[in-house]
């Protein structure tokens, strides 16, 4: 029964010291902290004896250092005197709810422009987020402007131009008729290129079948039922000659997966002979033939 009592003793004594050690940072800071760090010496630039712990927001960014080396346990340097690993750990838990409730309280939300527009892959993601749309507007819509030549969702540059907003609205109009499913207001024509530098010595995409060499997938949404023409243009080179016509070759046209054509093309150029050329008349010795006499010709 006695020990019991002392037991309970201590732990109340010991739950009082806890009570105080938490509200007097001031005095762990004159103890171990003031001696190298005050207005006189500025040690490492820092000075602690003139920081205002009852207002810990309005000095954050001096005590958020301070809170990283008590959880290191790196200050005091060696040699000085030093607390206990529980109250290093005591200390810095104050800090941070102090903190922590202060910032809650007068939140800081930052410099923020007074308009962010999203920029072309934003406005995108956000179509197939709320509509799930797989839908490419990106080429649909003006180019971003770029902080420095590289990023291009600063909210600072992304300005609205008239022009800006026309497009957007335009592809608003045309993104929420298909999430309604209304028809398109007219036939429209779309096309998909491959660019002319691309390689098509391999398989292009996981979505062409094993095997196949060059080509295009398309992912395309078809708005209504209806009859739709898909005109197959083959690849020109810079000077304008159709690529791959000199041997014959398999073109397929497949929808979901299905093959719906296979057309052949290339290798069957037959060329035109070469031209002879043969002078009909009279021979003489000359190295060049004469003028032609009257009925005789060239071919």
């Amino acid at each position: 029964m006695v020990i019991s009592v002392v037991k309970s003793v201590c732990a109340a004594l010991g739950i009082a010291a806890l009570a105080g050690a938490q509200t007097a940072p001031r005095a762990f800071f004159d103890a171990y902290c003031i001696t190298c760090h005050n207005q006189k010496l500025k040690t490492a630039g820092l000075a602690l004896d003139t920081v205002d712990l009852t207002h810990p927001a309005a000095n954050a960014e001096i005590l958020e250092k301070v809170i990283g080396k008590l959880r290191a346990g790196s200050m005091p340097p060696p040699k000085m005197p030093r607390a206990d690993a529980a109250t290093y750990s005591l200390i810095a838990t104050t800090l941070e709810k102090q903190i922590d409730q202060a910032t809650l309280a007068h939140p800081n939300p930052g410099r923020i422009s007074a308009v962010h527009r999203l920029n072309r892959a934003e406005y995108n993601n956000a179509i197939r987020d709320l509509f799930a749309l797989d839908v490419d507007v990106k080429p649909l819509l003006p180019g971003d402007d770029t902080a420095d030549g590289s990023f291009d969702n600063f909210a600072d540059v992304l300005s609205i131009s008239t022009a800006h907003l026309e497009r957007y609205m335009s592809v608003a109009r045309q993104i929420t008729r298909l999430a309604t499913g209304l028809p398109p207001a007219q036939p429209n024509l779309e096309r998909f290129e491959i660019p002319l530098h691309v390689l098509q010595e391999d398989r292009q995409s996981e979505d062409l079948p094993l095997g196949s060499r060059g080509g295009i997938a398309v992912h395309y949404n078809f708005p209504v039922d209806g009859e739709y023409l898909i005109k197959v243009k083959l690849q020109r080179q810079y000077q304008d000659y159709l690529k791959g016509m000199g041997w014959a070759q398999k073109l397929d046209v497949r929808l979901d997966g299905k093959l719906l054509k296979r057309f052949s093309v290339g290798g069957q150029g037959k060329g035109r002979p070469a031209v002879r050329r043969m002078w009909l008349g009279r021979l003489r010795n000359s190295s060049m033939p004469p003028t032609p006499a009257a009925g005789a010709s060239y071919k």
